[in-house]
């Protein structure tokens, strides 16, 4: 390259503090400009990739099918949005020629950023709807779209704001993702609760027949100053806020939540989510109270036996039997034309008078609920073989409860 690379750290480029750069501002829009940039292609690729996941490939407005690009003196930043979820991802290294503006569709670019061997991508607009891209020996010309047509995303934070351990929102997230409902049309369970109490934050998820709570302890939390209350986050921004946090190194995050939005913002990335409207349904009730039987588990033996005896099973007969001993649990199944299976492990009794106790469960619902946890043993919760399974962690059963009804199944051995 003829020129040194800039690189964007330390120079007042936080993208919350540089959304739009002044010089390229006309009436509180961003103007098209000629755009002239030279950069490392598997870091463009990395930021592309990212914003990406917010492209809709659907959308009401074709514009929302693009990436808009910013050359500015601080970098470059690259935007996209699905007008529910913005999202905003900084190239540090890059070498800005001449400031400007671009809209590129997403798929085309993301597609020669991921077949290119060449590790310096160079953009040229010839100002007349096009942008030429060329990555070593090969060049493609790129149909561009009106700037002013993509829509405005402002990632400047409400006040309100709850700083956590990264660590801990990570673990939060991971553990309750996998409970959440994943048809979009069910969209106030196609989310994620933040419930903010002045014991902690509680994050909740449901599809209608499991349920998983975790909860950050109120010492973890406590340096919140947003108000108690819930907010309810669509599984598209936590999907993408766990990605997010995953790839940061800070030790603490800081999230902005008011009644209409939830921002987080670093010098890597920014992201702007709209809550979900309405109500969300009243966890707690669905707790159970009485736990007259537990068992402890190794996570490990019960998630390769669960694997284990879903081999025999079929969309049709989707069930494990579950019969606890003191000292053992069996897993069974049967399907006539599948075969059978029985798996037996070791678990140690935690309380309860019942010798043998028997259950049946879907295998998917515990193998989500398994993977997702991060301590040696779960620990096995039963009032009586018709109601929701509690499944915790022995050592912290605040920490993580997952709620899981049961198959009610007429064998002869069940019931």
């Amino acid at each position: 390259m003829s020129q040194p690379w800039r690189s964007a750290k330390g120079l007042g480029s936080h993208p919350r503090h540089d959304l739009l750069t002044s010089h390229l501002q006309v009436s509180g829009q961003l103007k098209e400009a000629f755009v002239k940039i030279q950069c490392h292609s598997r870091e463009l690729l990395d930021a592309i990739t990212l914003v990406s996941a917010v492209v809709p490939s659907n959308p009401t407005r074709p514009v929302l099918q693009s990436v808009r690009m910013i050359a500015s003196k601080s970098g470059l930043r690259i935007e996209g949005t699905d007008l529910e979820v913005g999202l905003s991802a900084q190239v540090d290294e890059v070498m800005v020629e001449e400031e400007g503006v671009v809209v590129i569709p997403c798929s085309r670019l993301h597609g020669i950023l991921r077949e290119t061997q060449s590790p310096e991508i160079t953009f040229s607009d010839d100002g007349k709807g096009h942008i030429s891209i060329k990555a070593g020996r090969s060049h493609f010309k790129v149909p561009t779209g009106p700037a002013d047509e993509f829509p405005a995303i402002e990632f400047k934070p409400p006040s309100p704001a709850l700083t956590l351990p990264r660590e801990e929102m990570l673990q939060g997230l991971k553990r309750v993702s996998v409970a959440a409902a994943r048809d979009a049309t069910r969209f106030q369970m196609h989310s994620v609760l933040f419930d903010c109490r002045d014991d902690g934050i509680r994050m909740v998820s449901t599809d209608g027949k499991r349920m998983a709570v975790s909860q950050i302890a109120g010492e973890e939390s406590k340096r919140k100053t947003i108000n108690n209350g819930q907010y309810i986050l669509p599984l598209k921004g936590v999907d993408l806020l766990n990605r997010i946090l995953a790839g940061e190194v800070e030790d603490e995050v800081e999230l902005h939540l008011d009644q209409n939005e939830i921002t987080y913002s670093s010098e890597r990335v920014s992201l702007s989510c709209r809550l979900v409207e309405g109500r969300f349904p009243e966890y707690e009730r669905a707790i159970p109270d009485t736990i007259e039987q537990a068992y402890d588990a190794r996570v490990e033996d019960l998630l390769s036996a669960l694997r284990q005896a879903a081999l025999m099973t079929t969309k049709e007969t989707n069930s494990v039997r579950f019969e606890f001993t003191n000292e053992s649990l069996q897993l069974s199944t049967f399907a006539s034309n599948v075969g059978e299976s029985q798996i037996e492990i070791a678990v140690e009794k935690s309380y309860g008078e019942e010798d043998e106790f028997v259950i049946h469960f879907n295998p998917g619902y515990l193998i989500d609920l398994l993977k997702a946890v991060d301590s040696d043993k779960i620990r096995c919760g039963f009032r009586d073989r018709r109601t929701a399974g509690l499944f915790s962690i022995p050592e912290n059963e605040m920490a993580y409860r997952h709620i899981v009804m049961p198959l009610v199944i007429q064998d002869g051995k069940s019931d």
